[in-house]
């Protein structure tokens, strides 16, 4: 089988690096002020900013696509990363076909304001991996991360080689 060029071997766009000391536990505790807060009702959900992101991919507008999903973010500061993520995001497109969809995979929830989203972008050659975290420190949505890749191996818990983890010597 061809192999196919791996222009998405895990980019990360991460605000990892932005990472604080760990908050001693009794701070680290929800205050009532925030745990009373309601989001306001036009606030966008993840599913939401997700929708508009790949709805802007498929018509090819890839710059605005990522300035609208990182815009008042950390992950928009890392201006070098953001512009390498789509100049390889164009490039995907152009090797794997224009994008003709996406295909919502696995939602993770951690508490009520952490969650993960791994989708699958239909490209008209290849599908590619998309992970988006987001978190909810007041009342609005943020992307802290972003990952995404041409593994898709990893999706069926299978190695390079085809075997899943059951199958592992």
């Amino acid at each position: 089988m061809k192999k196919l060029p791996a222009l998405f071997l895990a980019c990360t766009l991460g605000a990892s690096a932005f990472a604080q000391p760990p908050v001693p536990a009794t701070i680290a505790k929800p205050t009532a002020t925030l745990a009373a807060e309601t989001p306001s009702p036009d606030a966008d959900s993840p599913d939401k900013i997700i929708g508009r992101f790949f709805a802007q991919l498929q018509k090819r507008e890839v710059d605005q696509a990522y300035d609208q999903l990182t815009r008042g973010t950390k992950i928009a500061e890392r201006a070098d990363d953001v512009r390498t993520l789509k100049s390889k995001t164009k490039e995907a497109i152009t090797v794997f076909g224009p994008m003709l969809g996406y295909d919502s995979v696995v939602t993770k929830k951690v508490g009520t304001r952490l969650v993960s989203y791994t989708l699958l972008s239909l490209g008209k050659e290849f599908p590619l991996r998309w992970r988006f975290y987001f978190y909810k420190p007041m009342d609005t949505w943020k992307l802290i991360d972003i990952r995404v890749d041409d593994r898709l191996a990893a999706m069926f818990d299978e190695t390079d080689d085809g075997r899943t983890r059951d199958e592992r010597p």
